[in-house]
């Protein structure tokens, strides 16, 4: 079976969303996909970052939009800014438009993965500012929905939602991963190679089928349809059928021991009978038109002539 081929693309500037990223491809390889794990383009100088205090890189290729074409699905890593994509994967977005022009990535699958300093710092609209671009690119989102339990406990924090799984890395970025934030990360990349595997796995039988004709059920005939092919077809011997004749009654010679005549090919034609002049009725003489005009139903009409 050919094995789907996933790349986990992330931006990172504290390691949270790293982590993410390493949790989710380990998930993914898990179930025999092909994983890759990518950088986005730093657009830093290296002295913000030294300002910002950044973790250093880790050492992951850096992704090129050409890149995208060798892949089934990708799993964005996206920090968020102010409540969308940080501006490293937005730049990256933007490089695609060969991609676009060309319809490249149409019929791709994508998830998303994010961080925020805070709980309510934008995870969920961090994901859905990023689907436009999805959808231009004709990319399929990928949700996780519900299905992992821990986004569902309430006793304690968790980073993640319906669109993806999240850390929280307080405004420092001294908050650690928790291990159920690593729990919906590793759900994310197990059911979403799981998802394109299918995917991957109906298309490469499809495509098998074509060059095969056909499958093997398909080309196989029902037995009831075989029988009734072997059948002899029905048809209508023009030579046996007898036409239909109508009978008529004896005619005068009958009576004087004459033959009488007893079929005839088609019923003759009856006689049309002519309508007497005195059933057609007179024409009836014209009366004069009243005058009135509207008012002529309330009386007489030479009481409204003016």
């Amino acid at each position: 079976m050919v094995a789907a081929k996933i790349a986990v693309i992330y931006s990172s500037t504290y390691g949270h969303v790293r982590t993410l990223a390493e949790a989710i491809a380990e998930a993914s390889k898990a179930t025999g996909a092909q994983v890759d794990l990518y950088q986005f383009p730093e657009i830093l100088s290296d002295e913000v970052l030294a300002k910002m205090h950044a973790a250093p890189k880790a050492d992951y290729p850096i992704i090129k939009p050409d890149d995208l074409k060798n892949y089934d699905g990708f799993l964005f890593g996206i920090p968020t800014r102010y409540g969308r994509a940080v501006g490293a994967a937005s730049a990256f977005f933007d490089a695609t438009g060969g991609l676009w022009a060309t319809g490249g990535l149409v019929g791709k699958f994508a998830g998303i993965f994010t961080s925020s300093a805070s709980q309510h710092g934008g995870q969920e609209t961090t994901a859905l500012t990023t689907l436009p671009f999805l959808a231009h690119h004709g990319i399929s989102y990928v949700p996780i929905g519900f299905a992992a339990s821990q986004l569902t406990d309430n006793t304690e924090i968790v980073g993640g939602s319906a669109y993806g799984a999240a850390a929280i890395a307080g405004g420092d970025g001294s908050r650690g991963l928790t291990e159920k934030e690593l729990a919906i990360a590793a759900y994310q990349g197990k059911s979403f190679a799981e998802f394109v595997s299918t995917f991957v796995a109906g298309k490469s039988a499809l495509a098998a089928a074509k060059e095969t004709s056909a499958p093997a059920a398909a080309n196989a005939v029902p037995a009831s349809a075989a029988a009734t092919s072997e059948a002899a077809p029905y048809e209508l011997n023009d030579k046996d059928a007898a036409p239909a004749t109508t009978e008529t009654a004896p005619t005068t010679g009958a009576l004087t021991g004459a033959a009488p005549t007893t079929t005839t090919s088609a019923p003759a034609a009856e006689t049309e009978k002519a309508t007497p002049a005195a059933s057609t009725p007179a024409p009836k003489a014209s009366q004069p038109k009243k005058k009135g005009g509207f008012f002529g139903c309330c009386g007489k009409a030479e009481h409204y002539d003016s």
